[in-house]
């Protein structure tokens, strides 16, 4: 593979290692004007091994700074996920699983407490690490920590499992080091198959008529909405103790319905009023086949997240923001196609469909729509997302569709960085697709049939 080949799919407006292989954000925080990302990392390989803690910075979302690994495993195994606050005295601190395997090859996985500079280039283990020692669980990972001001303690969200952990519980301490369990969630709610939950995030929000409500987020490894790895949401109230469910406990809540957005979490101290999400694009179906040199995997868009009412309820939505979106050159679609200058590029159109009618959205020069918007006849809007194999990915072909209820008229928002694309409708329903196109600056086309 050449050189040119290897840096094709490289994204221009997506934050990448300059080398090896990253999945779940880590550590997300806004401290002193700069977003600082960490994330899952090896940096002697393009497919997954041992965990490290990368690190990456911006001022404006747009332009990252890679640094120098932050966390290298040691004698408690190696560094999966986790987060990171600030305390009230401005102190920052990490927090992450170490992940080993026991006497009989099983995961091992307990959480560890790092103290950090306000610069976040200097990070020292504490002595007392693990600070929360494994109980017996199989699946006891990934946490996020925050402050409850109503109970006055620290929370941590914690996936759960005796084998295949597909629960979140709480945990609560004074201290950051001494923790007590509070509650699960999640036995009996959501989605249910043979992956993990995984990277949890609980988030205070206000829905438009001014009620609080608390949101949390989870990710699915496996059978998700679109197969394979995904992020589910729920909407409830959490009293410091318990999270509780708003809807009916079967109920199935994606904050985006494409099969690469998985493992999203927001930043600490930064936009209470709308939080930023940021994810990993890929899906653990395939991401250890995917054909690229140099780097694998990349992050999302970061986003705005928002409560909206709709008439099902309560929902999540989410939106680029403005100085993300305007780093991208919107192409004019008017005509009905367009001629991006380069592989990065946005479009923006409003797509009005009466019953019987479909609009395709076609990219990279593709004979066949990736997108097709179809309405019945009973006024219910589809999204149809195809894409094709490719190379030795079998799994990476998918076919499906979303159920977008009963928009009749939508506003169509497309961010391309050469193959990773995100499509919204209404800033609310959202899918998240790579692809590996011949021709990333490929024509486009919207087509009204």
């Amino acid at each position: 593979m050449s050189m040119s080949l290897a840096e094709k799919f490289r994204p221009r407006l997506h934050l990448t290692a300059k080398y090896g292989w990253i999945n779940d954000p880590n550590g997300l925080i806004k401290v002193d004007g700069t977003y600082h990302v960490f994330y899952q990392h090896d940096p002697n390989s393009i497919r997954h091994g041992p965990m490290h803690w990368g690190h990456s910075s911006s001022r404006d979302l747009v332009n990252w700074i890679q640094h120098e690994l932050a966390l290298f495993p040691d004698e408690n195994g190696t560094c999966f996920s986790g987060c990171a606050i600030e305390t009230e005295d401005g102190k920052i601190k990490l927090f992450y699983t170490s992940h080993r395997l026991d006497e009989a090859g099983r995961d091992f996985q307990q959480q560890c407490l790092v103290h950090a500079d306000r610069s976040l280039s200097k990070f020292e283990k504490d002595p007392s690490n693990p600070v929360m020692k494994n109980s017996g669980l199989g699946c006891f990972r990934d946490p996020k920590v925050f402050w409850h001001a109503e109970s006055g303690r620290w929370i941590m969200a914690l996936a759960h499992g005796k084998t295949v952990g597909q629960s979140i519980g709480f945990h609560s301490s004074a201290d950051l080091i001494n923790w007590a369990f509070e509650s699960e969630f999640g036995n009996e709610d959501g989605r249910h198959g043979s992956g993990h939950w995984e990277c949890p995030d609980l988030l205070p929000m206000i829905a438009p008529d001014g009620s609080r409500h608390w949101v949390l987020v989870a990710g699915i490894g496996d059978d998700a909405y679109a197969t394979g790895s995904g992020t589910m949401y729920f909407i409830g109230q959490f009293d410091g103790k318990t999270f509780t469910n708003s809807n009916p406990p079967k109920t199935e809540l994606w904050l985006d319905y494409g099969r690469d957005y998985y493992a999203a979490q927001s930043f600490f101290g930064a936009h209470k009023d709308a939080p930023l999400a940021l994810a990993w694009s890929n899906n653990w179906k395939y991401c250890q086949q995917t054909p690229v040199e140099e780097f694998s995997g990349l992050m999302s868009l970061p986003r705005h997240l928002r409560l909206v009412e709709t008439p099902d309820g309560l929902r999540l939505g989410s939106f680029v923001p403005e100085a993300v979106s305007s780093a991208f050159v919107t192409i004019d679609l008017s005509s009905g196609q367009a001629q991006p200058a380069s592989g990065t590029y946005r479009l923006e159109e409003t797509v009005s469909l009466t019953p019987g009618s479909q609009v395709t959205l076609s990219l990279f020069g593709a004979d066949r729509p990736q997108f097709t918007f179809l309405r019945d006849e009973y006024g219910r809007t589809r999204i149809r997302q195809v894409r094709d194999a490719y190379g030795e990915m079998s799994a990476f072909a998918h076919d499906y569709d979303v159920d977008a209820g009963n928009l009749g008229a939508f506003t169509l928002e497309v961010f391309v960085d050469n193959g990773l694309v995100e499509l919204n409708l209404d800033k609310f329903i959202w899918a998240t697709n790579v692809y590996y196109p011949d021709t990333p600056a490929g024509a486009v086309t919207l087509t009204e049939i």
